[in-house]
Formats: C-alpha cells, sequence, structure tokens
C-alpha cells in the first residue's frame, strides 16, 4: 500500500478497507490518593443487600484521584517532557490487555486516557431499548455490543483506572465512519450521543443486572472532559458546539505537528495527534491504525517475521519522535491506541517497550493524561504558555 500523505488521511484508509475495532477488547497513599482497602471497597459491595440491580451505580462527586504535581514554570525555564497516551475503545477485553496498560501505568508512575465507548458498557440484550443513534435505526451500532458477562469486568477495570489516578474520556457511542456517519452530524446529533453516553454510564447498573456485584464507579459521566471522534471525523463546528455546551475542555481529534497544542476559537483545547517519521514511509499519525495502514496495508495479521519488523519500525518511531522533541521545543509526544493485539501484538509490544525503556533510560519524561496536560497548561502564566507554543514544530 502507498504511503498516507501528510497525516490526516485515516478517513481516507477507512474508506478504502475499512476500520476494524478490535475490542480491546504498593506503598502508602499519598495525601489525597486512593488506597487499595479503598479500591477493594469500592470493587466489591460491603454486603449482600447492595447486589442488587437498583444499587447507586456511580459515584456524584467522583472519589479524589492521586495528586498531579502542576508545577508553574517560570519565564525562560525549560518544560517537563510529558509524554500522553490515549485509548480509544477504553474497555477491558477477554484477553486483558487493558489489565496490561494499565499495570504499565503504574510500573512508571504514569496515568493515561481511557476513552470510552459508551457501546461497551451497554448488553446487546438492551440495545434497542436504549440506544438511538442520529441517523441510524435504534439498536444498532457500527462496533456491536457488549458482551453481558464482561460487563461487571469492565466496570472494575474503569474503578481501578481511576483509582490509580487515569483519565475517562470519551470515544462516544456507535462508532458511525466513512458515508452515512458521523461526519454528516449536526450539533443537535452530537448532542445526542453525549447524552447518551453519560446515560449509559451514569445508569451502566440499570442496564446490567447481570452485574449488579460490580461497581460502583467511583465517578458519573461529569468527570469527562473531552476524547476523540470515531475514525477523526465529524464536522468541526458542530462538535466543539456540542462539547462546549456539554462543558467538555478539550477535543483530540485533529491531526497536527510536533509543537505545543493552542485553544480554538470555540474555547477547546486542540490536542492533536501528531505526524512522526516512520523510517522509509515517512510522517505518519500518532494512531497505531494509522501505522497498520501504511506498514501491513491495514491487514491485522502477517507473518511472525513480519510483525517483528512491524513492532521494532513501530518502537524506533516512537523513540525518535521523543528524542526531537525533548531535544528541542519540548512539546508533548501524543500517541493513540485502540489497545488491539494486531499484527502478533506488534502495537501493544511497540507501545509497552517505548514506555518501559523511555522510564529506565530517561526517567524524567512524565507520562500523563490527556486532562492532567490541560490542568498544566492552565496552571501556567499564559505569557510562558504563549512563548512555548510561540516555538516551531520539530522536524524529525
Amino acid at each position: 500500500m502507498n504511503k498516507l500523505p501528510g497525516w490526516a488521511l485515516l478517513a481516507a484508509a477507512i474508506a478504502a478497507v475499512g476500520l476494524v475495532i478490535f475490542m480491546i477488547p504498593d506503598s502508602k497513599p499519598t495525601a489525597g490518593e486512593v488506597s487499595s482497602e479503598t479500591v477493594a471497597k469500592l470493587v466489591t459491595p460491603s454486603d449482600s443487600s447492595s447486589a442488587s440491580p437498583t444499587f447507586r451505580g456511580v459515584t456524584s462527586p467522583a472519589a479524589p484521584q492521586p495528586p498531579l504535581d502542576l508545577n508553574k514554570l517560570t519565564p525562560g525555564q525549560k518544560a517537563p517532557q510529558f509524554v500522553i497516551l490515549s485509548f480509544d475503545g477504553g474497555v477491558e477485553s477477554k484477553t486483558g490487555i487493558m489489565q496490561h496498560y494499565l499495570d504499565l501505568a503504574q510500573s512508571v508512575k504514569g496515568r493515561f486516557s481511557y476513552f470510552i465507548s459508551g457501546v461497551y458498557l451497554l448488553p446487546d440484550n438492551k440495545t434497542k431499548l436504549v440506544y438511538d443513534p442520529p441517523q441510524h435505526p435504534r439498536g444498532t451500532s457500527a462496533i456491536g455490543f457488549a458482551n453481558p458477562d464482561l460487563v461487571a469486568t469492565r466496570i472494575n477495570k474503569l474503578t481501578q483506572a481511576w483509582a490509580d489516578g487515569n483519565e475517562i474520556g470519551t470515544h462516544y457511542m456507535g462508532h458511525f465512519c466513512g458515508a452515512n456517519g458521523v461526519g454528516a452530524w449536526s450539533q443537535a446529533d452530537w448532542a445526542s450521543e453525549i447524552k447518551q453516553e453519560n446515560d449509559v454510564i451514569d445508569n451502566w447498573n440499570k442496564y446490567n443486572p447481570q452485574a449488579a456485584t460490580a461497581g460502583p464507579l467511583p465517578f458519573d459521566s461529569s468527570v469527562i472532559k473531552g476524547g476523540r471522534t470515531p475514525c477523526l471525523e465529524g464536522k468541526r463546528p458542530a462538535l466543539y458546539k456540542a462539547m462546549a455546551a456539554a462543558g467538555y475542555r478539550y477535543d483530540t481529534s485533529n491531526s497536527g505537528g510536533l509543537r505545543w497544542p493552542k485553544k480554538n476559537k470555540y474555547g477547546l483545547w486542540d490536542i492533536p495527534l501528531q505526524g512522526i517519521k516512520v523510517a522509509g514511509l515517512g510522517d505518519i499519525l500518532s494512531m497505531d491504525y494509522n501505522f497498520m495502514a501504511n506498514q501491513n496495508g491495514a491487514k491485522t495479521t502477517a507473518a511472525p517475521d513480519r510483525c517483528k519488523q512491524i513492532e521494532d519500525q513501530t518502537y524506533n518511531a516512537y523513540r525518535d519522535a521523543l528524542k526531537a522533541v525533548d531535544d528541542g521545543n519540548r512539546a508533548p509526544l501524543i500517541l493513540g491506541n485502540h489497545m488491539n493485539e494486531w499484527v502478533c501484538s506488534a502495537y501493544k509490544n511497540a507501545l509497552t517497550r517505548f514506555v518501559e525503556d523511555t522510564h529506565k533510560d530517561n526517567p524524567d519524561v512524565r507520562f500523563i493524561s490527556t486532562i492532567d496536560l490541560v490542568n498544566w497548561m492552565e496552571a501556567q502564566d499564559p505569557a510562558v504558555l504563549k512563548a512555548l507554543r510561540k516555538q516551531p514544530a520539530e522536524v524529525q
């Protein structure tokens, strides 16, 4: 397959081949941190009466998370080197891949962003009663719905994710891409999608009586402050108006360079995926699917030797991009992933190696969530932040 020109051709690749989403699927706490004992209480109801389908499924206001040091820079001070990892789909699978990333984050004292696809908390026997997607028949979704037997596990992993300090964001609901997809949606359509996602999160227990022993979630839908659209599609004015009305603070659906983010005219931070150089292929958007479309013709399988080549090529691209910003403008490196096991787990392996080796070789690099980055930028003096944004994008 010819390489994608530039960074923003995910939609073109999808139109040509179709996007397949594979689901995914011990020290004492510091002040404000959620202890392991607290997690246990959140995961397991304290008495048998709370195992009723009518028990409260979420926590409002949300339970506190471990604090993050939002150090304020002085003029001319070097910025921390941040790496932002976010996962589309955002829930556990039968293979336990979310637990893998939860453990990875803990091992490097990091925080990741999990962008939930709401249909993955909605069992397939409830779909026609609950989800009414914009411009599509009631009870339909481009990525299916939840296996009822998996929902309790997903709730408990999301509970752990929150307790560890990770972000819960949105990948919206039905993942409709291409022709007749989210690209044609109005502001009202997006508002409906957001409202329905919030309902599924806030009322997951009502829709999942079979999972009554799970939860409650230590948060509700009000903690969602941003996310990524399906296939990066959607008319931005309609989308952004709906996001702003919902109280969101950022969007991470665009493409961009290795530079500091800025706000758009709707008051939302634009946190783009970035074009990073891949040996022999040029600049590719920093999302695993885009890598696979260029490296393997969007095919999810390959021979073992080719899988290893793809893993190493991806790992080296991540390392090279980090070196470029770390030696240069110190812009955050922003990477997207589908929590997949495509191509012999090449992308999972490459990302895991990158995180582990970066933490070992450069322990000053901080792995933080997307909302952490937004909070950090908003904590800076406007003049300092302006100076960071004025720096040109790094060229690899």
